[in-house]
């Protein structure tokens, strides 16, 4: 059975949510799929504001955090 999990993008000061998701067989696919989405928006996200921390947050559908993983190049 699949699940949705969402990656919301959010630093001390911003928070882009997730609105669509993605359909996964497991929380192991997502935390995967999570990390693709990182290694492919990190140099992006990194050099717009190379000060800021930012983190990928993973959430179910009842909207609560996962898993939390830091975006860094």
């Amino acid at each position: 059975m699949s699940e949705r999990f969402y990656f919301d993008v959010e630093s001390g000061e911003e928070t882009i949510r997730d609105e669509e998701g993605v359909e996964v067989g497991s929380l192991d696919e997502a935390l995967a799929e999570a990390r693709s989405v990182i290694a492919e928006m990190a140099d992006e996200v990194c050099a717009a504001d190379p000060g800021r921390s930012w983190s990928l947050v993973v959430r179910d559908t009842a909207g609560r955090p996962i898993r939390r993983l830091p975006i860094r190049r």
